[in-house]
């Protein structure tokens, strides 16, 4: 068995010519899927007989409009060429990803402690610490499921399970429609004082001063 190879820069130029056989076949973008993944780091570890790459320290990837930033990212090919990578961060500085949107308008930003991504389902999973925004929405929960075909999430708790690989995740509710507004003019109730029924009249006199003009009682 062969051993496992530690890359260090400028090495990784090699590490991105490797990287470019594990592009998804899928993604957000759509022009991204002819796109290689580009990854820098502060060194790799490369086990070409089992297919794990690991990237570690300071770790970028970028792929066509996916650009994704964490500490560690794993990656385990499978015998079918699909595979499965895991990019964690910290507490602190969280792993974070950013793509464009389908209609390719928008984006989508996620973060968390951990970011798994399969690409045979084209689903990313975020754990601990869990947002993501679009150009619709902004959620928070412990773990966040997004679906980049559907571009729908799934909001669940920590501990509870995740859905069978595959299956398709709820629609969110649509936002709460705004009560109506009303059809006829209502003019505001004015604060203004209104003059008094007392209050003495107003002439002008000869030189263009306003004086009160009082009348004698009844």
């Amino acid at each position: 068995m062969p051993m496992p190879r530690l890359l260090r820069l400028p090495q990784l130029l090699l590490a991105t010519a490797l990287a470019t056989l594990l592009a998804t076949p899928a993604l957000a973008d759509k022009t991204d899927s002819n796109k290689p993944m580009d990854f820098r780091a502060n060194s790799a570890n490369m086990d070409e007989y089992r297919k794990l790459y690991n990237y570690i320290g300071q770790v970028r990837m970028t792929q066509g409009s996916r650009q994704l930033t964490a500490d560690k990212v794993s990656i385990k090919q499978d015998a079918a060429g699909f595979s499965k990578s895991v990019a964690t961060g910290s507490a602190q500085k969280l792993a974070h990803v950013k793509q464009r949107e389908n209609d390719g308008k928008g984006w989508m930003e996620g973060w968390a402690e951990r970011i798994e991504y399969d690409d045979r389902t084209d689903k990313f999973i975020f754990f601990d610490q869990a947002r993501i925004k679009t150009s619709t929405d902004d959620a928070k929960g412990e773990v966040i499921i997004y679906d980049n075909v559907t571009e729908r999430y799934q909001i669940l708790a920590k501990g509870q399970p995740i859905p069978e690989v595959g299956k398709s995740l709820p629609a969110q509710p649509a936002p709460a429609p705004h009560p109506p507004k009303p059809t006829g003019f209502i003019p505001a109730p004015s604060k203004a004082t209104l003059p008094s029924t007392t209050a003495p009249a107003i002439s002008n006199a000869p030189d263009g001063r306003a004086k009160a003009v009082i009348s004698p009682g009844k």
